[in-house]
């Protein structure tokens, strides 16, 4: 059965523009393993002091994943590597002759006692070894067998097909890796794919298809250039079409989420599995199915990972969508009520780019000629309130409470004491009244939100 290495803390960070923080990495290497991925590279120590500290403390929280640190072939780096307490080195030393001849200066020969010899010291010192042909792709398949048992019998029980810069078909891994399987000693077989021409997993999958054991993912599909397979799309990929039942599908939303926030590295809305329109249709005949039945449209539930399908609102849409969105809001059509609608929102969204639920509620106020109150047309807002520590909240709760616009007052925990209802005319109106509260006695601090729409206690949008 495949396993998954994810290597968004070493991968990942070498994505452009992106540096982790130590708490940020801590955090991620916690929710990789809430997923259920085998092994996390944790990072290549030799790369900073901040690194070596991340993985010193990654290494400790006794993780169920192994924690793996990445290594050049060299004694120095293994000594950090062993500092911080990993569980594995995965050392790498790159076998083309492209590299060989034009990065490294060295010849096969020299190559093969570098990498047997960093191998050697590795395990004397105590770790488990995986051996990283870099460029295995586009090294002379007899050459790559000979260093690859080479590594073997230096100790390494993992071997890492790498294919650097993404030249592979699936056709071409199955058929190098189903070779290999059968030339090389006793070991495990690693897919480290890069996505140049977006095969990637497309890739890893034939590559475990053709005996291979493990893919090497990361978050979002972060790393060098266009990256690794993505964490979430290898994930769905092999529990939908292959069966594989073992990691926690609603972690894979949580912690693509908070690499977007931490990375700064934002998913294209077209994204499979994670992106913003990976469950969200358009067009009448698509939006009529899926209202009928989720599976006409949509390969999985978008449930199984914490997400919610959504139906987009404009000169596409058919009267099964528009009537299902004005049901949310509580409004019931008859069938030309319903055609009106539809046919103004088709001639609105001749002009617009977007059309929003506001403007959906103005046209059928409009075709039916009444006003319907489900989107507040004055300001309404929360207002969050914190109270100096030697004043009672309660005696600011009464001053809130004589304010005009102020409808209704709370006192709540956490980060404020104080939370209230304001309605009012306009921005200047809000304005003013904030001014005002914030001169009340023992008022630290206010956070103000605007209220988009408002539902009542029993489910009917009002």
């Amino acid at each position: 059965m495949v396993e998954i290495l994810d290597s968004t803390l070493r991968e990942g960070e070498q994505t452009p523009y992106v540096n982790f923080l130590l708490d940020e990495k801590i955090e991620i290497a916690r929710l990789l393993d809430a997923v259920g991925v085998e092994m996390i590279e944790a990072g290549d120590p030799s790369v900073s002091p901040n690194i070596r500290v991340a993985i010193q403390k990654i290494a400790s929280l006794n993780l169920n994943a192994e924690i793996v640190a990445h290594s050049m072939a060299t004694r120095h780096g293994i000594d950090y590597a062993k500092e911080c307490g990993a569980d594995r080195v995965a050392i790498f030393y790159a076998t083309s002759a492209i590299h060989l001849e034009s990065k490294l200066k060295k010849s096969k020969e020299e190559a093969l006692q570098i990498i047997t010899e960093a191998i050697r010291y590795a395990v004397s010192l105590g770790f488990k070894v995986r051996y990283t042909p870099e460029d295995a792709s586009r090294t002379d398949f007899e050459f790559l067998v000979q260093v690859c048992n080479a590594a073997i019998q230096a100790g390494a029980d993992r071997i890492s097909f790498a294919d650097t810069v993404g030249i592979f078909q699936p056709h071409q891994m199955f058929k190098q890796i189903r070779r290999l399987r059968e030339q090389l000693l006793p070991c495990k077989i690693d897919l480290h794919c890069h996505n140049d021409y977006g095969l990637a997993l497309a890739n890893a999958m034939a590559g475990i298809r053709a005996g291979a054991d493990c893919i090497h993912t990361t978050v979002n599909g972060m790393g060098e250039r266009t990256g690794i397979p993505d964490l979430s799309e290898t994930v769905m990929a092999y529990h939908n079409l292959e069966g594989v039942n073992k990691y926690d599908l609603r972690g894979l939303t949580e912690i693509s989420g908070y690499l977007e926030k931490t990375s700064g590295f934002f998913l294209a809305p077209n994204k499979p599995v994670t992106g913003q329109n990976a469950f969200t249709h358009k067009s009448g005949v698509h939006t009529n199915g899926v209202l009928k039945d989720p599976r006409t449209y949509e390969s999985f539930d978008p449930g199984l990972i914490g997400r919610e399908r959504k139906i987009v609102i404009d000169k596409y849409t058919g009267k099964r969508a528009v009537a299902s969105r004005l049901d949310e809001y509580g409004i019931q059509l008859n069938p030309t009520e319903l055609e009106r609608i539809v046919e103004e929102i088709k001639n609105v969204g001749d002009h617009r780019k977007l059309l929003f639920d506001a403007d959906i509620i103005e046209i059928a106020e409009k075709v039916l000629g009444r006003r319907i109150d489900v989107i507040p047309h004055e300001i309404n807002a929360l207002l969050m309130i914190s109270v100096e520590s030697h004043v009672y909240t309660s005696a600011v709760v009464r001053r809130l409470k004589n304010l005009m616009n102020v409808t209704s007052v709370y006192e709540v925990t956490g980060e404020y004491d104080i939370t209230s209802y304001i309605k009012a005319a306009d921005t200047a109106d809000l304005n003013n009244l904030i001014e005002e509260i914030r001169t009340i006695p023992g008022v630290k601090q206010t956070n103000t939100r605007l209220v988009l729409k408002k539902h009542s206690e029993n489910g009917a949008d009002r």
